[in-house]
């Protein structure tokens, strides 16, 4: 008998009329942004409690809206904010004993507390939509770097029935985060980003790839060509070729004259391979022997 141990399953609900919204290579290009959303976010809540905040993405999924806000309890702590000119909402959801949490660090406390069986009194849901509002604002300077938008209208409700953030069946990505919060302990909030919004973000990252990867081949053909000009090549200084007979030749002895048939001080060609590349003369510098350039490639091939 195979005993199987229920608990290491993770059986999830298939949603059959899921949108494959985005790919995995859309999430690549969109993980280091959401990592600095993440970032943005702790300091925002740092700020607001006097206290030290981390916050981390845990995990990314997508799903339809109408299936994100059916599956939250109710009550909960939802903040909306209207993104322009893209249109849509992105959504921060904070449960409940996270909402308390913040409100017991917010006030002083030490953020310990025994979550009540009632929902947050308007005091309360007024406090954490100004913190949640604040970490919401904190999203348009983390995306500065791929494209501008800016957060209009910002709403906090109790209900995901009182949020109408995108359409039923429009895809979203809920961004998971963990936000441990030190004695107080760690906590799971999300944020809901629907396609309207993430399709522009996508387009501007699809363009500065592209520019970047034209920036990287330019960069790959500079560095080439200027390799291609520092490699050493081989050069040689020669008098112009003469002739000699077989007998002539035969008869050559230590101390034999050859004459080059060319005056003192003519030009000589200084060669790279078998190709002449200019004309020199003979010169002396200090006591080395060298030469000069007298005429360009472009002057011996007039």
């Amino acid at each position: 008998m195979t005993v199987v141990d229920e608990t290491a399953r993770q059986v999830k609900p298939y949603d059959f009329q899921r949108q494959e919204g985005l790919d995995r290579g859309h999430l690549r290009r969109l993980t280091p942004v959401l990592e600095v959303v993440a970032h943005r976010v702790a300091g925002s809540f740092t700020s607001v409690l006097h206290a030290p905040v981390h916050v981390e993405v845990t995990e990314l999924e997508q799903r339809r809206w109408e299936l994100f806000a059916n599956e939250l309890p109710e009550p909960t702590l939802l903040t909306a904010a209207t993104v322009s000119p893209f249109g849509g909402r992105i959504v921060l959801h904070l449960p409940l004993a996270l909402g308390y949490t913040l409100v017991e660090l917010r006030l002083g406390g030490t953020g310990v507390v025994t979550v009540p069986e009632r929902p947050p009194t308007e005091i309360e849901q007024r406090l954490v939509g100004e913190m949640a509002s604040a970490a919401l604002a904190e999203l348009p300077p983390a995306f500065a770097g791929v494209t501008a938008f800016s957060l209009g209208t910002v709403a906090s409700v109790t209900s995901p029935m009182l949020l109408h953030a995108a359409k039923p069946t429009e895809m979203c990505l809920i961004v998971a985060l963990r936000l441990d919060l030190g004695e107080a302990g760690s906590h799971d909030a999300t944020i809901c980003i629907p396609l309207t919004v993430l399709i522009p973000i996508l387009d501007a990252l699809e363009r500065i790839d592209q520019m970047q990867s034209h920036g990287d081949s330019a960069t790959a053909l500079q560095d080439i060509r200027e390799r291609l000009l520092d490699a050493p090549v081989e050069v040689r200084v020669s008098f112009p070729e003469i002739s000699l007979s077989h007998e002539e030749l035969a008869t050559l002895a230590p101390g034999d004259v050859i004459g080059l048939r060319q005056g003192v001080g003519a030009p000589m060609f200084l060669s790279v391979g078998d190709t002449p590349f200019c004309q020199v003369v003979a010169a002396q510098r200090a006591k080395a022997v060298a030469c000069m350039v007298v005429d360009s490639e472009q002057e011996i091939r007039r």
